[in-house]
This record gives C-alpha cells, structure tokens and sequence, in this order.
C-alpha cells in the first residue's frame, strides 16, 4: 500500500522539491500552499503524514498552528515539521505541540526519508496499541439495557464454562465479535489465544489455506506454513460468516469438529486440535439450510449452544448506550477527544432503521469524527444534526405509525418519552407554520418567550430543519 503524504510549504520550489523526494521513495504525495488549503487536503484525503514548513506566510509560525489544528483533530496524523530560520526553541515548541520530528532546512534527502519511514512505522503501532486497548476494552460487557442484552449477558455466564460449541445468530454487522470476545473471556481458555476468523473477508482460494495452513515438500526441503488453527490450539476460534464459505470447505470444518483434528494442505498428517468453536450465522438460517447454502449437519454440530441478537432496529433502548461506547472506541483509535451527540441527534438517530446494524453505527461514528468534524472547533464538543451524514437525515421518519412511535417511546423512561414527545410535537408544529414562531405559540396556545424558552430547553433553536422566522 502507497503511503500519501501531504506537504505544506508556501514556496513552490520547496513543495515540488519534497514531493519529488518522497515520489522517487515510493511514496503518494499531495501539496497544500497554506493553512486553508491543508486543512481541505485533510479533510479530503486523509494522508498518512503531514510534513509542514514552520513560516507559511499566512502568519507569524503559522505553520505551528496547523499542526496544533491537525492534533487537535486529526490526532492519528503524524506531522514532521521543518524550518529555514530553525531554531532549538521553535523545535522544542513543535516536539511538546505533538510534531514527530524536526527538519532544518536545507535537509539532506536520506534524513527526510528516515524521519518519514519511522514516523509512519511510529503511528501504526500507534494504531495496532490502541486497536489492542480497543478489543480488551470490548470485552468488558455488552453495551444496552433492551431485555435482549440482559438475555445475552445472562446465556454469555451461563455458556461460558461449559467449554462446548456456540453459534451466535445474528443479523449482519451487528455484535457479534464482542459476544464471542465475552464468552472466551469467561470460559477456562481465557488465558488462551483467541481468533476471529471472516470467511466473508478471505477469498474462497485462500479460506483453506489460512485456517489449516499448508505444507510443501519439493523433495529437497519441506515448507511448512502453519494455519489458524495451529496458533488458536488451546484458545478459542471465531467462525464469522460461515454461510458464504464453500460447501467444501464446510465439510472440512465439520470433519475437524468430528475428529478434534486436521490436515494441513499438502500433508497427510494429522494434528490434534483442542479448540472452542464459536460461530455465527444470519438470522434466516433455517431457510439457508433448507436451500442447502449450509451444511445441516455443521449447524447441528456447531450448535451446542445458541446467543441470538436482535436486529438495531428491535432494541432502540440500547442506542444512546451503543453512541457512547462506538464515541470511545473511534476517540482511543484516532487519539481525538470524545464529543457528545445532542439530543436531537440523538433523537434522529434513535429514529433511523440502521441497515447495517450497529457496524454501521460505529462507521458513522468515525465519518463524522474524522471527516464531517474535521476542521471544526474541537472545544464545541457535541455533535448536532449538521454533522450526520446525509442518508441518515435524509430518511423520512414523518411518516411513522402512531403504534411505532408509541412502542419507540415506551421503552423509555417517562422523563425521556415526555422529552421524545414534545421534540417532535414543536418541531412538526414548526414545520407547519414555516419556522414562524409568532404563529406556532398562538397554535400551540403559549406566549411566544415561554415558546422561545421551551424550544431552547428541548435543543430546537439552532435545528435546520427549518427557518426561525418572526412575524
């Protein structure tokens, strides 16, 4: 993969003399002249490191101010600083800021370069730390409160320690990684490895081979490459998406739970294999089985044990729950700061059908982190409706049955129904008299500054679904 670099320098010469340097050492490069159009270039391309000049001519070090706007925002951005008119305290000043590195110009090439390939090689262990700090974290518990969560976590301590086979049913991206992370976790090969392995994400030439690994002998030598299943020995193995894999390799699989054993590619020995199985398949199994896209007798195998999760869409309680614990996740991964969603965000969102489930939630998550917000003042903190992405607030959610809308808000505490309520009362009213507050309080039978105040209590002034007007 080609690492793009951006480089920020207000001298023409210098930018093209950079970017050649970084092009003839493999690398993708884009140029910026000043703050502004940095700021566009990272919104849009996201590079994977940002080399800016200290004096951009906007401004006295204005070139310091863009990497305390990239840190602030951008976190996960690595940035090498460099300067003509160099100095120890400009230096030091751009180290404490979150700089990488510091390159006095002239810079020779070979110095450029290593600086570039340890900052880059820097932020991905960065990024595989925080991934790490990520999938111990996920295991922690099952965010929500809907009955089906409390179910789960109920079934997870039950399952856990009987050591046998699970299938988790679920529909696609929901949790089901984090359910299997939970019963390892709890189950007495805890201090074992565990493996997700996607059958979705592996090319069907490849599934075998990575899962049973592979073993060749051209007669002078033998080349061993061990599978999946030889590095999970002990621990426990995550089958996802099972029921896009081949028939043949689902024989193989099921011949592997029959004999607690397997045969790498190319060999006729067999390994012993002490291995929990868990996997997962989409909510329309029984159909599956019956047009024989999956193996029966796997399934009955496989099925020991059985965690169902619910469609998002079902258990609407555990939203507010499920935006809180994605925010940490997409905030540990990046190195940004968490922001909170308003509430009429949170309202939206609590509305929307979620097609993707909550995998779906969690790339919204990082689109409006990382792209909707870039640039933006970091210290707002919350996230409103401006910020989501456009085929959430796009989604006509006026025409919603009365009974939905009742079985929505029954789920909630009175406290957050009565505020559900009057949200969308005012903002339909609103709606109906186009934005005019004088109109909508004599409707609604309120003196226009307790309306004024209701609105601002409910986080309607600054909505745009409409246009304030006074009349």
């Amino acid at each position: 993969m080609a690492f793009n670099i951006l480089v920020v320098d207000d001298e023409a010469d210098i930018r093209e003399l950079v970017s050649g340097i970084l092009c003839d050492n493999g690398y993708e490069t884009s140029v910026a002249s000043g703050y502004v159009d940095a700021i566009c270039s990272i919104r849009t391309k996201r590079p994977s490191l940002v080399i800016i000049d200290v004096w951009l001519g906007d401004g006295d070090r204005d070139g310091i101010r863009l990497l305390d706007a990239i840190k602030a925002d951008h976190g996960y951005i690595p940035v090498i600083m460099m300067s003509g008119h160099g100095t120890i305290g400009t230096a030091v000043t751009a180290i404490r800021r979150g700089a990488y590195d510091f390159i006095e110009k002239p810079f020779d090439s070979r110095r450029l370069i290593m600086s570039v390939e340890k900052a880059i090689e820097a932020s991905k262990l960065q990024a595989e730390n925080a991934e790490l700090k990520i999938k111990a974290k996920v295991s922690d518990s099952i965010p929500g409160k809907s009955q089906n969560v409390l179910h789960i976590r109920q079934q997870i301590s039950r399952i856990a320690p009987l050591n046998g086979r699970c299938v988790i049913i679920s529909p696609r991206g929901s949790d089901r990684e984090i359910v299997a992370r939970n019963i390892h976790n709890l189950s007495g090969r805890a201090r074992g490895p565990f493996v997700a392995f996607n059958c979705l994400s592996t090319s069907v030439h490849q599934l075998e081979a990575n899962l049973f690994g592979t073993e060749l002998n051209d007669g002078a030598s033998t080349i061993i490459n061990p599978g999946l299943l030889e590095k999970v020995n002990g621990g426990t193995l995550f089958v996802d998406e099972i029921v896009t894999a081949p028939h043949a390799f689902q024989l193989k699989l099921l011949k592997l739970i029959k004999e607690d054993s397997f045969v790498r590619i190319g060999s006729s020995e067999r390994i012993s294999a002490d291995i929990r199985i868990i996997a997962s398949f989409p909510l329309n199994i029984q159909q599956l089985i019956e047009e024989g896209e999956v193996s029966d007798e796997l399934y009955c195998r496989l099925n020991a044990n059985t965690v169902k999760i619910l469609p998002l869409k079902s258990r609407r309680e555990d939203i507010p729950y499920l935006l809180n614990y994605f925010m940490e996740q997409v905030s540990m991964a990046y190195n940004v700061a968490p922001r909170k969603f308003s509430s009429e965000a949170v309202g939206v969102l609590n509305a929307y059908h979620w097609p993707g489930d909550t995998m779906q939630m969690k790339s919204m998550i990082e689109w409006v982190m990382t792209v909707a917000l870039s640039g933006s003042d970091s210290s707002r903190g919350v996230i409103t409706l401006n910020d989501l992405p456009k085929e959430i607030m796009e989604e006509d959610v006026s025409g919603i049955p009365n009974m939905k809308f009742i079985s929505m808000v029954s789920e909630l505490s009175i406290r957050d129904a009565r505020e559900t309520f009057e949200r969308e009362y005012f903002i339909d009213q609103l709606r109906k008299f186009s934005g005019n507050i004088s109109q909508t309080a004599k409707f609604v039978g309120m003196e226009r500054s307790a309306l004024h105040r209701k609105l601002r209590s409910l986080n309607i002034v600054d909505s745009k679904l409409f246009k304030m007007q006074e009349a």
